[in-house]
């Protein structure tokens, strides 16, 4: 299996096979997100009360002070290293600052480094975590825009594309959702990302008893949506304005009319390109290929596309590429719409669509998540395409800000 350098990736897959190669506490996370759900209305979240939306800018108006509390502490100590970075995101950001003469610092607590960092900004410490936006700017979607159900309400409402979904909390409600929404289906915990327990492709009710378990292990509220084909694409939307946009596709293979998937597996490997990782068999593939009646001894037609994992990129031997500025105009449009919507200064939206050069309104295609800590670093390393600078993009909002 190929190396990855450091400094392209900082995590590691663990023992939950669920959670891909971005493992969490699944009990913290459980709690976190449960608890985040609670407060999350059940309406358009344009429409929450003014208690939720003051609790939200608290919130926002808190972490500084949090930051700067952990700061404070016997055992804390500031480094100056940017490959050290807890994340690649932070470490593009930290890059980028120093190109602009920008003074930026890494809390260490205890030994470890976090994802808390200062930058001296117009003659003050600013704390933040990972990406620096100026706390004046408007975000009055910070308490919800993680919460995959909220957000395709509140895009749904602006007439952007989603696909169909439904939020539940028992199997009772999940099996009803899954009749109403039709098969196939995809379910995974309402708030999350990196694919964590996601299950896509559901067609059979054993198949979303299963799904509904391993998503409920991350949080109590479980989302089921319409399960749409086509690459998963991030569109990072900076200021309003788009700012970077990613394609990663997942592990496949395409049929010679002779070889099983397992020996077109091997060949793909023995020919991927050098940053791109093997593509193995594992659990949860076995499962996926399943769940569409095929094994690894299946012979897949000649030119047949045999997609291996619902998981996308060069890591698990699937394909990138950055595409800003080659999207289709009309889906650039969408995503400003998008983050318009949300009000969000900053915003990775997920989308999956077939070809994200062509015209959107003649496919089939929708977002699916939105982040409000999104991993700018996407757009840095593709195999193909001009990395686009989106760490640029953060600290020109301080421009504008000042």
């Amino acid at each position: 299996m190929t190396e990855v350098a450091p400094h392209e990736y900082k995590e590691a897959p663990g023992a939950c096979a669920d959670c891909g190669n971005s493992p969490v506490n699944h009990l913290e996370t459980y709690l976190s997100h449960s608890l985040g759900m609670i407060f999350a209305a059940d309406s358009d979240p344009r429409e929450r009360g003014k208690i939720v939306g003051a609790i939200d800018r608290l919130v926002v108006a808190l972490d500084p002070l949090v930051y700067r509390f952990f700061a404070a502490l016997p055992g804390a100590r500031f480094a100056h290293d940017p490959v050290k970075s807890a994340t690649y995101r932070s470490q593009v950001i930290w890059e980028e600052a120093r190109r602009r003469g920008i003074e930026m610092e890494q809390l260490v607590l205890i030994g470890k480094h976090t994802d808390i960092y200062r930058a001296r900004i117009d003659g003050a410490w600013r704390y933040f975590q990972s990406l620096p936006v100026p706390p004046q700017l408007e975000y009055p979607s910070y308490g919800w825009i993680d919460d995959k159900i909220a957000l395709k309400r509140a895009l749904a409402s602006a007439g952007i594309d989603v696909p169909r979904f439904a939020s539940v909390s028992t199997l009772s409600d999940a099996r009803d959702a899954f009749a109403a929404i039709g098969a196939p289906a995809v379910v995974k915990p309402r708030a999350g990302s990196r694919g964590r327990h996601t299950t896509v492709n559901v067609r059979e009710l054993e198949e979303l008893e299963r799904a509904f378990e391993s998503a409920q292990k991350l949080c109590r509220y479980v989302a089921i949506e319409e399960y749409i084909e086509g690459s998963v694409c991030r569109g990072t939307v900076i200021g309003g304005k788009l700012a970077g946009f990613f394609e990663a596709r997942a592990p496949r293979v395409v049929g010679d009319g002779l070889s099983s998937i397992e020996v077109l597996i091997q060949k793909a490997n023995h020919t991927r390109p050098e940053r791109v990782q093997d593509i193995v068999l594992t659990d949860e593939s076995l499962r996926f290929l399943a769940r569409s009646g095929r094994t690894p001894d299946f012979v897949p037609a000649l030119g047949e596309i045999v997609p291996l994992s619902h998981r996308t990129g060069r890591l698990f031997g699937g394909y990138t590429r950055e595409l800003f500025g080659k999207e289709h105009g009309k889906l650039r449009q969408y995503l400003e719409r998008a983050a318009k919507a949300v009000g969000a200064p900053v915003v990775g939206f997920d989308l999956i669509i077939a070809d994200p050069e062509r015209d959107p309104d003649g496919q089939k295609w929708g977002i699916i998540e939105g982040n409000s800590l999104p991993y700018i670093d996407l757009h840095y390393l593709p195999l193909e395409g001009t990395p686009s600078n989106t760490a640029a993009a953060v600290w020109d909002l301080w421009e504008r800000a000042l």
